[in-house]
């Protein structure tokens, strides 16, 4: 799947010098296929460690934080061979290791001319991060775009690109609008919805809404795993609550998250603002700013 963001990556590389690269965002919106099959075919080769699935490959960070002795350390334990001029090497899931992120610092800094990209879905709970050392972008679920690059319908694409007026382009893009709402932008979803033309409308529809469905364990397993002194539960809560209030909207007023009737013994926002905020810097939700008045730039003052 062709992303926007890939542009941004490829321009990173033409540079001379670079500082590494963070691709932050919630699991499942397609972190690693961005950097490994999109950015990483521009490349010789690519070493990819996931530190999520094989936490040993920490120990290449344990007794060093220089750059070089990592590579040695890197290649010992993948037994793949690494050329810092001209290959990729990928950190996946960098928040599960501290001494990766703080190695970022040293990268930047010794090691301006490689080509260190990092993706994590936890970066915001982060209680230390190189600031300033690393060049960072959100990548969240595909825009209506490129869905419909997704769909490889050259001809609705065409439409969108220019913009077209006509009915039967009205028709036919707003058709697509409502798939894009019903699979969300998932890669996995995407690929379902467009990857088995073969299969009936409901067959695609339940392959979807399987995937959905296992997207949102997922997201209530992290819960549990890196809430900390945050309420699991409480973040649950909420979790489960967002959708279920945005679906009781039928107009176009401005509607506020309730915090009634979440949990019984908490109603005010303070009791709830570490759960939301935890969602928030996790990528699974985001906030709205409501304009009062008359909008005026700078919109930021509003």
């Amino acid at each position: 799947m062709k992303r926007i963001l890939l542009d941004q990556l490829l321009a990173w590389k033409q540079r001379p010098t670079r500082k590494p690269l963070l691709i932050d965002g919630a699991r499942q919106t397609g972190k690693t296929y961005l950097l490994q099959n999109l950015l990483g075919q521009t490349f010789e080769r690519v070493l990819r460690v996931d530190f999520l699935a094989s936490p040993t490959m920490a120990e290449a960070f344990t007794d060093t934080l220089n750059p070089q002795d990592i590579i040695t350390n890197l290649e010992l334990l993948t037994g793949q061979a690494f050329n810092p001029i001209t290959d990729l090497l990928i950190l996946d899931e960098i928040g599960e290791c501290a001494r990766a992120v703080t190695s970022l610092k040293y990268f930047a800094e010794q090691a301006p001319t490689w080509f260190v990209v990092t993706s994590g879905s936890n970066i915001g709970l982060l209680t230390a991060f190189p600031v300033g050392k690393v060049e960072q972008y959100n990548l969240r679920p595909l825009t209506f775009e490129e869905f419909l690059w997704a769909s490889g319908e050259s001809a609705l694409i065409s439409a969108f690109e220019q913009q077209a007026h006509s009915s039967a382009a009205h028709i036919q893009l707003m058709d697509k609008l409502t798939d894009y709402y019903f699979t969300g932008g998932m890669p996995e979803a995407v690929a379902a919805w467009f990857g088995q033309p073969e299969k009936s409308l409901l067959e695609r529809i339940a392959d979807v809404s399987s995937i959905h469905a296992n997207l949102v364990e997922g997201y209530q397993r992290d819960f549990g795993k890196y809430a900390g002194k945050v309420n699991a539960q409480l973040i649950e809560a909420v979790f489960r609550h967002i959708p279920m209030q945005l679906s009781s909207v039928f107009d176009e007023s401005v509607k506020r998250f309730k915090f009634k009737g979440i949990d019984a013994r908490k109603s005010r926002y303070a009791d709830f603002e570490g759960a939301i905020m935890w969602l928030h810097r996790c990528r699974l939700a985001l906030k709205n700013y409501p304009i009062e008045g008359m909008p005026r730039l700078p919109f930021a003052a509003y």
